[in-house]
């Protein structure tokens, strides 16, 4: 086995713990997508939908500890009170938390419409 794959199937385990991440704290239109053949600067993207600032903030925080669990480092998070679309870094994986005005209007899952759909199923 190679090093290559044993990374990539890591980051995909990550993904989906940060998935279900996002369905534990209630938050909707959860997706996993493959993207490391369109991007050089990760592996996968977890789109997520949230219904308030504070389940955002909340969500952003449990990542990090997940990240600090997996990983051995918290991740880097971009946002701020109040916005619309936080981004939580952890290298492989990018997670994207978007209210849903902000899910419908930048149409990441459109963006991304050419990218593997990973099958998530919530425990």
């Amino acid at each position: 086995m190679d090093i290559k794959s044993t990374e990539t199937r890591e980051s995909r385990v990550l993904a989906a713990k940060l998935a279900q991440l996002a369905h534990d704290s209630k938050c909707e239109e959860i997706r996993i997508l493959e993207v490391a053949e369109y991007l050089y600067i990760t592996d996968y993207f977890v789109l997520v939908t949230s219904g308030s600032s504070r389940q955002t903030r909340a969500l952003a925080t449990s990542m990090q500890e997940e990240g600090k669990k997996s990983l051995g480092a918290k991740g880097v998070v971009e946002g701020s009170p109040g916005s619309n679309w936080w981004l939580c870094d952890f290298g492989t994986v990018v997670v994207h938390i978007l209210d849903t005005d902000s899910r419908e209007f930048y149409a990441l899952d459109d963006l991304w419409a050419d990218a593997i759909a990973v099958p998530f199923e919530a425990s």
